[in-house]
């Protein structure tokens, strides 16, 4: 047998088991992703109880909400260079020791500048948390299927809002030091469960580093950007100026909990249909669809004069079109970065970035404002923005087609000059590092090898 190579093709089991892996992988990942959305949504229903303890003025409640996201630009520029070196695992462990620690001790509201510090400490573990976890799971995706797969971990993400502010009544009524406390014992729970897995094969993610000025020349790069930092400016103004607005009208702690989780239920429902919809179509439908109607909902939310039918407005912007462009958003940034040859792991991190800007300026700046001028103000503001920036997805409409088609085409053609004993791209991500598989070139195992 000697200089005789053999290889392996994969029969059924070996297949079983690569998907068996992938399902593993993604489960952990949006367990995770569950867990961190949980934290930045509980705040919501503490943000009235802690101004109240504390003294706080609406700017100060503004600098809180805005510390967490503002602790993500650091946590994501951090976390896409020890993902590149370290692998997305221990990436992944490095975010949730960080997180588990921050949120332990911000359950003692001593003063207001320590919480700020604390919030901002959990956003640079969100940051490492993000940065790996999704671009772990990007990797595995098929082009065809990543704007569905890119739903169904979101789903997770807006799930965990769904008891984000079922924790923060929680933390309201029992106390806050108890079941902070209590939210970072999971978390350490889960960088037990990390700890399980194994690191991925890594391959080689320093020969493919991004060029500066592709990453900052191409225009669909920066459309993408710029659609998911509006939308994270828009959530963190409403997640600053609507509990404080529904509290001043009335509304109960109960009522607060209740829109948000109303509203992240109803997001979490269209996220996995409008990835579809995204994979079948293309972005721009449900861009133009999604800025329109946010941008006259952001209009209404200046109109209602009772808290209950504030709840209501606010559980349609965030429950349905302001979640229909998340999705092609970060679809748009995807498949433009690997276009330019840019690993995903940089591409999370662009992600991660845009939102952490969004929300970091958006929270203190809405609040600014609306101490100035009342809420009217920033949400005009917010809603003027997107007006304006139907005019650039409109005009992009022939290279999304054109990028939507190219795409199609090329799965056409994959597929169809595949051997039949070959492995799909997820397979050769989630299999073993093989001579053979070092060689192919496909964009899809080229990332997932980079994001690991």
């Amino acid at each position: 047998m000697t200089g005789t190579t053999v290889q392996l093709r994969p029969g059924p089991s070996s297949s079983a088991g690569a998907a068996h892996g992938r399902q593993r992988v993604v489960t952990l990942v949006r367990t995770l992703l569950l867990f961190e959305s949980a934290m930045y949504s509980a705040l919501a229903p503490v943000l009235p109880h802690y101004a109240r303890v504390l003294h706080a003025a609406k700017p100060a409640v503004g600098l809180l909400n805005a510390s967490y996201p503002a602790g993500i630009v650091p946590g994501s520029l951090i976390a896409a260079w020890a993902a590149s070196r370290l692998g997305v695992r221990r990436t992944t462990l490095l975010g949730l020791t960080v997180f588990a620690a921050a949120v332990a001790a911000f359950g003692l509201p001593g003063d207001i500048a320590v919480l700020d510090g604390l919030r901002f400490a959990q956003g640079i573990g969100c940051g490492f948390i993000w940065v790996a976890g999704l671009a772990w799971v990007i990797g595995f995706a098929e082009r065809g299927r990543r704007g569905e797969m890119l739903g169904t971990v979101f789903a997770a993400a807006i799930f965990g809002t769904l008891l984000g502010p079922i924790l923060g009544t929680l933390a309201v009524s029992v106390g806050t030091a108890v079941v902070f406390a209590l939210v970072g014992a999971g978390a350490v729970g889960l960088a037990g469960w990390t700890w399980r897995h194994p690191e991925p094969p890594r391959g080689a993610e320093r020969e493919h580093r991004p060029a500066l000025r592709a990453l900052l020349g191409d225009r669909r790069i920066a459309l993408g950007a710029w659609l998911i930092l509006l939308e994270a400016a828009t959530i963190g103004a409403i997640g600053t100026l609507l509990p404080l607005r529904l509290s001043r009208l009335g509304g109960s702690g109960i009522l607060i909990g209740a829109t948000f989780l109303v509203a992240a239920l109803a997001s979490a429902r269209i996220s996995r249909p409008l990835g579809r919809m995204t994979d079948r179509a293309g972005p721009r439908a449900p861009l133009l669809m999604g800025l329109t109607a946010t941008a006259t909902l952001m209009v209404l939310l200046n109109l209602p004069s009772s808290p209950v039918l504030l709840a209501l407005v606010t559980v349609v912007v965030l429950g349905g079109p302001l979640a229909a462009y998340t999705i092609p958003s970060m679809t748009i940034l995807t498949e433009a970065t690997e276009a330019v040859g840019i690993s995903l792991v940089i591409a999370s991190m662009v992600m991660n970035l845009a939102w952490a800007f969004g929300e970091a300026l958006g929270a203190p700046a809405a609040a600014t404002l609306a101490q100035a001028g009342g809420d009217v103000l920033p949400l005009l503001g917010l809603a003027a923005l997107m007006v304006a920036t139907l005019a650039p997805v409109a005009l992009e409409r022939t290279r999304l087609r054109a990028a939507a088609s190219t795409d199609r085409v090329g799965r056409t053609q994959a597929l169809r000059a595949r051997p039949p004993d070959a492995t799909s791209p997820m397979e050769e991500a989630s299999g073993p590092a093989t001579p053979a598989r070092a060689a192919a070139g496909s964009a899809i195992e080229t990332a997932a090898a980079n994001c690991r």
